[in-house]
């Protein structure tokens, strides 16, 4: 059985909710995911969990052992933008 695993397409066990603006609700279902919103689709206003979680989504994306802690960073960081649903 061959098993190929591409650490850039990993996914969270559960994904994260949110909602930016009027938008409709999204599903960020891992860290490559969750990067790509913090730097494209975030709100103008950034508070200081935005770095951090963007710097360790960034680096989940190659390192599995850190798509959970990635993934709580995230949900801070929505918090802090007000854009967890």
């Amino acid at each position: 059985m061959n098993m190929i695993f591409n650490a850039g397409e990993g996914r969270w066990l559960e994904p994260v909710y949110l909602r930016i603006g009027y938008g409709m609700p999204e599903a960020i279902r891992g860290p490559k995911e969750a990067h790509n919103h913090l730097l494209f689709r975030w709100p103008a206003v950034r508070g200081e969990k935005y770095n951090s979680a963007r710097s360790l989504c960034l680096e989940a994306d190659t390192d599995p052992l850190l798509h959970e802690k990635a993934r709580a960073l995230f949900i801070e960081a929505c918090i802090e933008a007000s854009v967890l649903d």
